[in-house]
């Protein structure tokens, strides 16, 4: 059957599970857009380009499928560059499908895609013919899935309604699961069984085996530990250390550095995890990862297989029986080895601090919220302070370091999960930039808390002026007030200044918005950690 390539794409699209488009429609983009509506596919108008971009991030970070956003060439295409940028350091599987401009002479909204493409370390791909874009579309999304990478797809608008001879193909997501070579598991046993106080660690790479790991460490009388990326894999469980690295305890990262063996799986054990090379640096580490490229990326491991972290660690418990019963060095077997300490709430009638807000919030909200997280001085706290029940659960934005794109990432987490509750926490610079994207969550009716650190100031550069012994005022900022911004926008708005605001907020709050809710605490920015 022929079709054109605009149809072709969609109906490939459809049939290999990408149900979802975001975006932003233009003349570059409209075929293929109308086309995957026409056959089924939703198409989520976002009010920005960037916007579009974050919530497929969003949407593929919490699922397993592949994230899909749809922009138009030149301004619609560069106004994606930041989020395109965050979502590859985020490893985040997205294609982005634009168009090129039509082949006329100085046409003002030409733009070099590809180039722009490299620069953010996306990968590219253009269709060359019409009887090549499924084809081209199929290799396209398994690089993205296979590789964890965000693919810029594009259709020249020349070709794009061109007459396609080429049947549509379904693409699976599927991946063969990686075996670990018998030489790499033994050498790395012999680390891991003669150690006396290993730490089993687990990162974003490792979900799904949560099982498998805790048998492995109930094995060793190891306890265990996740990355930021894998918070909650191990929530409640006996001997969980919680995260390790710069944003854990400090009674937990004493516990951590005291290790002689980090058997770490699917963890990049880049420094914010290994707290500046302290964690690991008493002993061994064993890196294990499915991702080739993730072995050694930020130091060398004693020991590295390539493999499934399930498969691994069953293959680990097994031959380890063999051996015998362990004789552990760790108290795993009698009490955790680290006491999981918390603060009180603050009183009724004291103001608003930010630990003691966020455990209000943390107390409050249903156990099965997923918790997105913008950038700035405000995560040192809430990292700590915010918990998810399960690994894949938090986001954050933080991989590019720039503000401003936790709201959109946080709707594309809710339109992906609808019956849960979704949790943006933003500082007030941040939550300022992505803010218009509440219109979106207001049409698309989303459960989503927008929660606002609001310190009337740029956080980190008053942190910075104030140690520098400069006046910090310079980064104080006039806000709107973000309540009635949000109500503007048709969202719930709440502004609280004390404790007892709060809990009265939290209390009524519906544990299931019909449609977003943004809460701004009023915050002194001198009392909130810089670290």
């Amino acid at each position: 059957m022929t079709h054109d390539v605009s149809t072709a794409v969609a109906r490939t699209l459809l049939a290999s599970g990408v149900e979802t488009i975001t975006g932003l429609m233009g003349d570059g983009n409209l075929p293929h857009v109308v086309a995957f509506i026409e056959h089924g596919g939703r198409f989520v108008p976002t009010v920005a380009e960037s916007g579009a971009v974050s919530a497929a991030d969003g949407m593929a970070r919490t699922t397993a499928g592949l994230g899909a956003a749809s922009v138009t060439h030149g301004p619609g295409f560069t106004n994606t560059l930041t989020a395109l940028t965050e979502a590859v350091r985020a490893r985040s599987p997205l294609l982005l499908l634009t168009g090129d401009t039509p082949s006329v002479p100085h046409h003002l909204q030409r733009f070099d895609l590809a180039a722009a493409a490299r620069l953010t370390g996306a990968a590219y791909v253009r269709v060359t013919h019409p009887d090549d874009a499924v084809g081209q579309l199929a290799r396209a999304m398994r690089h993205a899935e296979e590789r964890s990478r965000p693919v810029v797809f594009d259709i020249p608008l020349d070709l794009a309604t061109a007459p396609c001879g080429e049947s549509v193909a379904a693409v699976s997501g599927d991946r063969p699961a990686l075996l670990p070579d018998d030489a790499s598991l033994d050498a790395a046993l012999g680390i891991v069984a003669s150690a006396r106080r290993p730490v089993v660690l687990a990162g974003r790479g490792a979900g799904g085996a949560r099982e498998e790991l805790l048998s492995l460490a109930g094995q060793l009388g190891a306890p265990v530990a996740t990355t930021l990326l894998a918070k909650g894999m191990f929530a409640g469980e006996h001997g969980d250390l919680g995260v390790c690295g710069t944003v854990g305890r400090s009674e937990a990262l004493r516990v951590l550095a005291e290790s002689d063996c980090v058997v770490a799986f699917g963890a990049s054990l880049n420094r914010f995890t290994t707290a500046d090379g302290l964690v690991g640096s008493r002993g061994a580490v064993v890196q294990i990862d499915s991702d080739p490229d993730a072995i050694g990326r930020y130091g060398t491991p004693a020991a590295a297989l390539v493999g499934d972290a399930g498969i691994t660690a069953g293959r680990m418990c097994a031959l380890l029986a063999e051996s015998g019963p362990a004789a552990p060095y760790w108290p795993g077997a009698q009490a955790p080895p680290v006491p999981v300490a918390r603060g009180a709430g603050g009183g009724e009638d004291c103001g608003l601090e930010l630990a003691a807000a966020l455990r209000l919030v943390d107390d409050a909200l249903p156990a099965d919220r997923l918790v997105v997280s913008d950038t700035g001085r405000f995560v040192y706290t809430a990292w700590r302070e915010l918990n998810v029940a399960a690994a894949g659960d938090f986001v954050h934005t933080l991989n590019f370091a720039s503000i401003g794109l936790g709201i959109a990432t946080g709707m594309g987490v809710s339109l992906a999960h609808r019956d849960r509750l979704t949790l943006v926490v933003a500082g007030d610079g941040g939550a300022m930039m992505g803010l218009s994207e509440l219109a979106t969550a207001v049409r698309e009716r989303l459960p989503l808390l927008v929660l606002i650190a609001n310190d009337a100031a740029y956080g980190m550069e008053f942190h910075h002026l104030r140690g520098a012994g400069r006046d910090p005022d310079h980064a104080r900022m006039a806000w709107p007030d973000f309540a009635d911004v949000a109500r503007g926008y048709g969202a719930q708005g709440h502004t609280v200044r004390s404790a007892a605001e709060l809990r009265k907020v939290l209390d009524t709050l519906d544990p299931l918005p019909a449609g977003p809710v943004v809460l701004a605490l009023e915050l002194d920015p001198a009392t909130i950690p810089g670290e």
